[in-house]
């Protein structure tokens, strides 16, 4: 952001950029994920993810880099809902739906190599040289997952048993609060973390070294993806989510009234050890009570949560930018949060 001399609210557009492609993604693949199988779509996904990544490696203008973006965003919807239409089906075959979390700790293992990796390079050869390495490491990770699943890839599309829909009472309402439940965490999440970074370089003896906060996101969320879901199989998917939204307004609130260096590594530790939680318990927990429609109501679940996504960064970073703080951004953000915590 710096090297390209984005203000904050260009930034926050740019991030709506990449999550409304991830918004129009997820409405197509959840039309088309059937037609096309999800060995297809994912492995379509990934060619389109390194492209994109490499292409960011060039142009300097703004129209640009918000196209590329949204194609950024459209992969990564195509990639994420084609693992969780082969994953998914197998947890619940197992009766161990809550186990869908755990897939996120991936995700942890990744922010922790670009926080370690990405700044080094960004020093070295700019932003546009951090963009290859991002590139070359979706290629590297996508050549061998298509490797590694493509002896298994008839057995992963079996039909396994799954119960018909909505077969549990309650389910359908279970579910409409659990999706708008993912819908506020969608839009708040994407708040903190898309000016994650930017917050912690204002604080005195961070600045410069703001990724050291990412780095501990990454690190929280590598475990907490492992032990939540242990959590959820003894106490229920419902309450450990409930519980986590509520810590996850914790610690935006942490990070907006501790203003110390302790507090915002504090409320970054925090952050990290919930938001990616959430989304492999809810999913898995949704995905339980649709039975055979699992995967259209995970894509109904999706497309709400693109939509949040889109709008959370961009309502922060004009905030942000009239108030010239990110407090009332995250204040907003916890509120969401809190309810999502209330209605779940």
């Amino acid at each position: 952001q710096d090297q390209a001399g984005l203000a904050v609210d260009m930034a926050g557009y740019l991030a709506s950029m990449m999550y409304l492609g991830y918004l129009s993604g997820s409405i197509i693949v959840t039309k088309t994920l059937a037609k096309f199988g999800p060995t297809r779509m994912l492995n379509c996904g990934l060619v389109l993810l390194v492209l994109t990544s490499w292409a960011m490696s060039s142009g300097e203008v703004f129209a640009y880099w918000a196209v590329i973006m949204f194609g950024i965003g459209f992969a990564s919807a195509m990639v994420f809902l084609a693992t969780l239409s082969l994953i998914l089906g197998i947890f619940l075959d197992y009766g161990a739906g809550w186990l869908t979390a755990s897939l996120y700790s991936g995700i942890g293992l990744a922010i922790v190599l670009i926080g370690l990796v990405v700044p080094e390079i960004g020093k070295a050869s700019g932003w546009q040289g951090a963009w290859s390495f991002v590139a070359l490491t979706a290629l590297l990770g996508g050549g061998l997952c298509h490797f590694l699943l493509k002896p298994y890839d008839q057995k992963l599309q079996k039909s396994l048993t799954i119960k018909g829909a909505w077969s549990a009472p309650g389910a359908k309402r279970t579910a409409s609060f659990l999706i708008t439940a993912y819908f506020l965490h969608g839009f708040s999440y994407t708040i903190g973390g898309t000016f994650m970074v930017a917050m912690l370089s204002e604080f005195p003896g961070l600045h410069g070294h703001a990724h050291i906060g990412w780095i501990l996101v990454g690190a929280m969320v590598i475990p907490s993806c492992l032990i939540w879901p242990i959590f959820a199989s003894r106490f229920g998917e419902v309450k450990t989510v409930t519980l986590l939204l509520a810590l996850q307004a914790l610690a935006n609130i942490i990070v907006v009234f501790w203003t110390t260096q302790t507090g915002i590594l504090v409320g970054a530790a925090v952050f990290g050890s919930t938001f990616l939680a959430i989304p492999g318990l809810v999913l898995g927990r949704i995905a339980k009570l649709a039975g055979n429609k699992k995967d259209q109501i995970i894509g109904l679940a999706t497309i709400l949560f693109g939509i949040a996504m889109v709008l959370g960064p961009s309502i922060g970073g004009v905030i942000a930018k009239q108030t010239g703080s990110f407090d009332r951004s995250l204040i907003m953000a916890s509120i969401a949060l809190l309810i999502g915590a209330g209605i779940s």
